[in-house]
């Protein structure tokens, strides 16, 4: 009874979020962590070559609940230029969407201590909705409910700024506003994936040579939504351990660690539970993060230094 509590929630949880959200893309509590995710700009910017994974298990208390898995990739590949990847997969209940993209960045030198990056992304998308595991009471097959996959091209823009410790970021990660309408057998489906865009900013304040404090946001709009943003404040310890907390205006409060165990090897954990008393038990959310960095050499054995950090 309980688990059928929980499908029931669920089915009608996603109905909600559909409607409502308007297919709101992948949100992670560690989004500093693949920013190339959201802005292509990032890629090479901190002259480091990193690989990054997140896996997120979301309201844990619910069977069948969201889950992500997230990898990224990048890289300066010479003075001015930075490319990258990311794969994003998510699967919710029978819903599988899974984002493959492409980053390329170039830098501007804006003064000695100001750098633009312009950034640009190319894109696939595959969704799958695979109904073989849905219960019904009808012993007749429904051809409503056959398994459907598709896939289709998207891009993406991005711009940052960075001078100093502080930094600037607008990107439109998919700009494709893409509608898809198909019919089979006259049984008509359709998708919208409308565009969003985001905001994000931050200052690094160096308290003294042990201690940082970095308050930053990150904005996100798309058509017919309300605005979602989250406040972020992190303290770091010697550039080697980082405490975040975070809160979004989705009524969610979170906390992130990592730790670097070694110079190239850092590992973190993120929670998010919820505000709202009714859910704080069930929808509760968990992350792990692995990340692997190493500076960028030059054909010469150069190291390339960052400026973002």
């Amino acid at each position: 009874m309980r688990k059928l509590k929980y499908s029931v929630l669920l089915v009608a949880l996603f109905a909600v979020t559909i409607s409502v959200n308007a297919q709101q893309e992948t949100t992670i509590s560690n989004y500093w962590s693949h920013m190339n995710v959201i802005n292509p700009a990032y890629v090479g910017s901190d002259g480091m070559t990193n690989w990054k994974s997140t896996i997120r298990s979301q309201w844990t208390g619910i069977s069948d609940a969201p889950e992500t898995q997230l990898f990224s990739f990048s890289s300066p590949v010479g003075k001015n230029v930075g490319l990258g990847m990311s794969i994003v997969n998510d699967e919710v209940f029978i819903e599988k969407n899974t984002y493959v993209a492409f980053d390329f960045s170039y830098k501007l030198n804006m003064s000695n201590n100001a750098q633009l990056y312009l950034g640009l992304k190319a894109a696939a998308q595959f969704y799958s909705v695979d109904t073989a595991n849905l219960q019904t009471f009808n012993l007749l097959s429904d051809p409503a409910l056959e398994s459907k996959n598709t896939s289709y091209p998207n891009m993406g823009l991005g711009f940052l700024y960075v001078q100093d410790k502080f930094y600037l970021s607008l990107s439109a990660p998919r700009i494709l506003n893409t509608e898809r309408i198909s019919v089979d057998e006259s049984i008509a489906t359709m998708a919208t994936d409308k565009p969003h865009m985001y905001l994000s900013s931050g200052y690094r304040f160096e308290l003294n040579p042990l201690w940082d404090l970095t308050p930053s946001f990150l904005m996100s709009k798309v058509e017919n939504v309300p605005v979602l943003y989250d406040v972020n404040l992190l303290v770091s310890y010697n550039d080697m351990l980082d405490f975040g907390v975070t809160y979004r205006n989705a009524e969610t409060f979170g906390a992130t660690f990592s730790i670097d165990v070694s110079d190239s090897l850092t590992v973190g954990y993120s929670y998010e539970t919820s505000s709202r008393t009714l859910l704080s038990t069930e929808w509760n959310t968990s992350e792990i993060y692995i990340g692997f960095s190493i500076p960028y050499r030059n054909k010469r054995g150069q190291v390339i230094d960052g400026s973002t950090e």
